[in-house]
């Protein structure tokens, strides 16, 4: 059997990463690197399948589902919400996609290990055989010690909590190391530039006295590692957190500015033990995947659990797009109208401003001229033009692909720019209203 390592290939977030080097450890070598994001697409050289630890969030791109046949999975790790549940703008999929051949896929590779509570149930609801796993960091060995000094490491931490502590550890001997998980895209980035890079980090946080952070894929691979960390978080976020706030210690700003949090950073207490009997479950269940398809030599059709076709795949896929899309559109058009609504009372305020009180006629005349277009520019956000030209160029040259898989193509390439024109929407309008605000306040003074 070959071995594959799902990962996203352009990612913003080292959290990914660290995910598939967990993953990597179970495995006696890696054949391929599947594109999380585009997992529909994958094939293997020599069309026989590739087993896969599949933990994942899926998915961004939600209209890419079910996976390739190619793909012979061990589903843990799973976390399934909308973009609006995780606190991001973009696709207004919901579960459609987890139902008809989409949910009956999940059905036939289950049972599905969850990586939180809040996906699970969901599953259930479905009718979809699903338990918590747990997620895969959780199973990251401890690292070598190493003499690096003293230190702390702020990861993410916010700007409050992480003021505070600079100002509670001047005068001591105790170092601060910050850092981000953000990083800039790079799809081009070799998997073993990544892999260095998450290892040397891990070793980082390996020899901290404590790690500070709100990132989830910090905190549980410090809670693996045994290192002493605090999670640091403004709201309770249950779609991805539950149940781990009941395994790692946690603050707020409010919390920790006004002293009720105990947590000492410069003597920190050992990780609660309650997360144990998850991640050793976790690690037997990957192990034993992994020794039963090592020597597995069966055929593609011998493996494969889910027997729906490719036709009948692509037919259920296009059929449920085709339903989606329209309502799409009409959530588009209202964000469109709303930013026009917006842009103009953002202007309103501004011409009450000493600045544009300041500006001669004619530079007013223009301004309220451009604000004008640029309101009605909104009202035809949805370009049926700009979106033809868009799928021209992603099916050029596949016409040979067949009619069904085209279709498809052309639906998920709308899917796509419509997601991109949903997030767009949505920093505009915070934009515009943090503007409008802003200008309240200063009028207000």
């Amino acid at each position: 059997m070959k071995f594959g390592i799902l990962f996203n290939r352009n990612n913003l977030n080292i959290g990914d990463d660290i995910q598939a080097v967990a993953t990597s450890y179970f495995l006696p070598q890696i054949d391929y690197f599947i594109d999380r994001e585009h997992m529909e697409s994958f094939k293997t050289d020599d069309k026989k399948p590739v087993a896969v630890i599949m933990n994942a969030w899926y998915m961004w791109n939600k209209w890419n589902w079910p996976p390739s046949k190619y793909i012979y999975p061990l589903y843990v790790g799973f976390h399934y919400a909308d973009h609006q549940l995780g606190y991001q703008p973009g696709s207004i999929i919901k579960y459609e996609m987890l139902t008809g051949r989409g949910g009956e896929y999940l059905k036939a590779n289950g049972p599905i290990g969850c990586r939180d509570l809040f996906t699970q149930k969901n599953l259930q609801e479905l009718g979809i055989d699903s338990y918590f796993s747990g997620c895969i960091t959780m199973t990251l060995p401890n690292r070598p010690k190493e003499d690096r000094g003293r230190y702390i490491c702020l990861v993410d931490a916010g700007e409050e909590i992480s003021a505070r502590i600079k100002e509670q550890l001047k005068g001591t001997d105790i170092e601060i190391k910050e850092f981000t998980h953000n990083r800039p895209r790079d799809k081009e980035r070799p998997w073993e530039e990544r892999k260095a890079f998450v290892e040397e980090r891990l070793s980082i946080y390996q020899n901290a006295i404590c790690v500070v952070t709100k990132r989830l894929h910090c905190a549980l691979p410090c809670l693996a590692m045994e290192v002493p960390v605090l999670l640091t978080r403004i709201n309770k976020d249950e779609t991805r957190f539950d149940p781990y706030l009941d395994y790692l210690y946690t603050t707020t700003p409010e919390e920790y500015l006004s002293g009720r949090c105990t947590y000492d950073v410069t003597n920190p207490p050992e990780n609660k033990p309650d997360y144990k009997p998850v991640r050793d479950a976790l690690i037997e269940r990957c192990r034993s995947f992994v020794e039963a398809v090592r020597d597995d030599d069966r055929s593609l059709y011998d493996l494969k659990k889910y027997r729906a076709t490719d036709k009948e795949i692509l037919e259920w896929r296009i059929k449920t797009l085709k339903e989606i899309i329209p309502r799409w559109e009409d959530t588009l058009e209202k964000q469109a109208r709303e930013l026009s609504e917006l842009y103009a009372e953002h202007f309103f305020y501004f011409s009450r401003t000493d600045e544009f009180k300041s500006y001669d006629r004619e530079k007013q005349r223009k301004l309220a001229k451009y604000v004008k277009s640029k309101a009605n520019y909104y009202k035809f956000v949805v370009n049926d033009y700009q979106i033809d030209m868009t799928v021209q160029s992603a099916i050029k040259g596949k016409e040979g692909i067949g009619a069904l898989h085209l279709e498809d193509l052309k639906l998920r390439t709308i899917c796509d720019e419509y997601a991109k024109l949903s997030k767009r929407n949505f920093y505009r309008k915070e934009k515009i209203l943090n503007g409008i605000e802003e200008m309240k306040a200063r009028e207000q003074a």
